[in-house]
């Protein structure tokens, strides 16, 4: 199960990575909850599409996937993205994300990013 869990965690990036909303949306529960540290929480695909279509981006991320464990139910993330900010403004963060899994889908995400100096 650990290696499945892996496998739809892996998905989802590649899905953020090339801006594919049905591939990203096609890994998570209908109850997701997605909390961004410090910053939102969305419950539900809906809230979860409204999120990652953030107006103040444009362009496709690049994300590079430092490491992933998995444990159980559980998938942890380290990575490096970067974006475009609206107006040409490259943004740089390093995150890590972690994931709970339920009968192969995303169940809850948790997500921790501070931005590059």
């Amino acid at each position: 199960m650990i290696v499945k869990n892996k496998e739809v965690v892996r998905r989802i990036n590649e899905g953020f990575g090339a801006n594919d909303v049905d591939k990203i949306l096609s890994c998570l529960a209908d109850d997701i909850k997605w909390t961004i540290a410090g910053y939102s929480t969305a419950v539900g695909k809906e809230e979860f599409r409204k999120e990652i279509h953030n107006e103040d981006f444009e362009g496709i991320p690049v994300i590079t996937i430092k490491n992933e464990i998995a444990e159980g139910d559980h998938v942890a993330v380290e990575g490096f993205v970067q974006s475009t900010i609206k107006g040409g403004e490259i943004f740089e963060a390093f995150f890590h994300n972690t994931y709970r899994l339920e009968d192969g889908k995303i169940k809850e995400m948790t997500s921790y990013v501070v931005p590059k100096k």
